[in-house]
């Protein structure tokens, strides 16, 4: 520990030494860690999601049981409840973006029929035939980054250094596959 931290008057000292206590299996100090630090965790996953969120009790546990597995990794460059609230905050960014994600998807089932109750017994089948067929109409290229971009959500940035490969390339690709896709689905995109 730094002799920054050790001078503080036991605030920092007494936070660290919690947070160590408490990766290390001693449930009072996972729960003095967690009564610490909850109200502020919970205000800032709250209003990442939104406070009425179903999420936000889950993001929550989530944040602190990454602390705790996470906890030889803090340095003690920061507060540990801002280290804390930082982990919490890219939890409930990450239930953001998968939220998103899953509604990109529905979007583009039903836009393609999947989403819709089935009106014949065979319409399923149909709407799953024309995603198929969709998605099959584009090459190996213009499909990893259309599904990696638009249901994924992926940023372009973020799929050039998955892929290797230049961001005006992928937009290109994109932009051919969007093509691909509302010629198959007969301009409905």
């Amino acid at each position: 520990m730094s002799a920054r931290l050790r001078a503080i008057d036991g605030g920092i000292d007494s936070d660290l030494a919690t947070l160590r206590s408490a990766a290390a299996g001693d449930e009072a100090a996972v729960r003095a860690l967690y009564r610490a630090h909850v109200d502020m965790v919970h205000r800032c996953v709250a209003r990442i999601l939104g406070r009425d969120d179903g999420d936000v009790e889950d993001v929550v546990q989530q944040a602190f049981l990454a602390a705790l597995a996470g906890a030889d990794g803090f340095d003690g460059r920061s507060k540990v409840s801002t280290w804390i609230v930082g982990i919490a905050s890219r939890k409930a960014l990450d239930a953001a973006r998968a939220r998103a994600r899953r509604g990109r998807w529905s979007k583009f089932t039903e836009l393609v029929g999947l989403g819709r109750p089935a009106s014949r017994p065979d319409t399923r089948h149909d709407s799953l035939c024309s995603a198929e067929a969709a998605l099959a109409t584009l090459n190996p290229d213009q499909r990893t980054v259309f599904v990696l971009k638009e249901v994924e959500g992926y940023t372009l940035k973020e799929i050039s250094e998955m892929t290797n490969t230049g961001i005006s390339t992928l937009h290109a690709r994109l932009k051919a596959a969007r093509k691909r896709i509302d010629a198959t689905l007969g301009g409905e995109t």
